[in-house]
């Protein structure tokens, strides 16, 4: 009884409901909307007085900004393509007229590698070159490139962009066969670097393990390349990718195996454009590369008892800073055969793997410092020229790799 007249409420409720007057309906016009979908909320980069350099942060995915001035890290900016991923940034060209950086991303192996710098020589990822915006650091475009890129630069003019692929993986994969174990240059139009896609690049196979570059000034016609894996400096024409690229040996007895004798790492041209100093990281010295003759000067071979890379000249050409690992120290050296004189400075326990110098005249010399690479951040400390004594030190991210100067905006 109690369920049938609920069950009659029920249908009489429906039935009221199904004789009431429907809901109205209510059109609405809006206009086309003019505002910004996506605001761009990020804050304009500053300059400060002095300039600033820009430190690659390759393990904790940033830029690290530091006052030429001070000395002092006064901003942080995220880079990468995935906020989950280490992307792994790892060296920075600026092209400051064009108000844009360039940063190559090499995503790396955290385990299992051997070798300098070997976490981002063992990647079997694409690696990709990333165009930002100096003024906020937004991104204007990417590139794809070949896993584990290693150095990168930029034309004066900033039309072309160079990468080199410190590719070790592609080596041991490719025993006895050295053509297929090269590594190719991407050389990039800069114009081409678009938010809607970008041109891919245009390859270059130059040589195993390819890693530092200096290009040609002002045209940028030629690139020269440290091979870490074939104990060479490539000279490569940039204006024919179809041309034989040359090979110069380092020294007397280079390896063709892929498992160096000398070890080129790093390249860093003399502000008169004659000659290039190169690096060593197995033979523990510095080479240096006369551009007229395309010859190394045996005489002017520089023993260092630690691991030399990326070095800074002075600007009369006739010294160089250079920073080693194990031991841990900065030097200034003469170059010519006639100066000896050299200042030494061990930093152990205060730059810890000191990796790349770079000489600002007014301000003084900085020097990245790597750390132990996973946990501990690493610094950059701006030394004295003269003495290499510290002015100051800033604090980075973990595993700094590459510093660039931009100059302050004019007045």
């Amino acid at each position: 009884m109690v369920i049938s007249r609920f069950l009659g409420c029920a249908l009489a409720a429906a039935a009221l409901a199904g004789c009431s007057e429907p809901e109205p309906i209510i059109e609405t016009h809006y206009g086309a909307y003019e505002g910004d979908a996506y605001p761009d909320r990020r804050p304009e980069l500053a300059i400060p007085e002095g300039g600033m350099g820009v430190v690659t942060d390759s393990r904790s995915d940033t830029l690290s900004l530091i006052s030429l001035e001070t000395g002092e890290r006064f901003g942080v900016h995220p880079v990468g393509r995935d906020p989950v991923t280490i992307d792994g940034p790892h060296h920075v060209a600026v092209d400051a007229p064009g108000n844009a950086l360039y940063v190559a991303l090499s995503y790396p192996v955290l385990a299992g590698t051997i070798g300098p710098h070997a976490t981002h020589g063992s990647s079997t990822m694409a690696g990709y070159v990333q165009k930002l915006a100096l003024d906020d650091m937004r991104v204007l475009g990417q590139v794809r490139v070949e896993p584990n890129p290693g150095d990168i630069v930029i034309s004066e003019d900033g039309s072309r962009v160079v990468v080199s692929h410190y590719d070790l993986k592609r080596v041991l994969d490719n025993p006895g066969d050295i053509e297929a174990a090269r590594s190719s240059l991407a050389v990039i139009d800069a114009d081409a670097v678009l938010p809607s896609g970008s041109a891919p690049p245009t390859l270059i196979p130059v040589c195993m393990a390819a890693h530092g570059i200096v290009l040609s000034r002002p045209d940028a016609a030629r690139a020269y390349v440290a091979c870490y894996g074939e104990d060479a400096l490539a000279i490569v024409d940039l204006t024919d990718p179809d041309a034989e690229v040359k090979r110069v040996p380092v020294g007397p007895s280079p390896s063709i195996s892929g498992r160096p004798s000398y070890g080129p790492y790093a390249a860093v041209m003399s502000p008169d454009q004659k000659t290039i100093a190169v690096s060593n990281t197995e033979s523990r010295d510095v080479r240096f590369f006369d551009v007229a003759s395309e010859t190394f000067d045996e005489s002017r071979t520089m023993p260092f008892f630690g691991v030399p890379y990326f070095v800074a000249w002075t600007p009369d050409g006739s010294r160089i800073y250079v920073p080693t690992q194990v031991p841990d120290a900065i030097a200034l050296v003469g170059v010519t055969p006639d100066d000896s004189a050299a200042v030494t400075r061990q930093l152990s326990g205060e730059c810890f793997r000191p990796h790349l110098a770079e000489l600002d005249e007014e301000h003084g010399l900085f020097l990245v410092c790597e750390g132990d690479q996973t946990t501990t951040p690493g610094k950059v400390l701006r030394l004295e020229p003269g003495t290499l004594e510290t002015l100051s030190e800033a604090e980075v991210g973990l595993y700094p790799d590459a510093f660039a100067r931009v100059a302050a905006e004019a007045p």
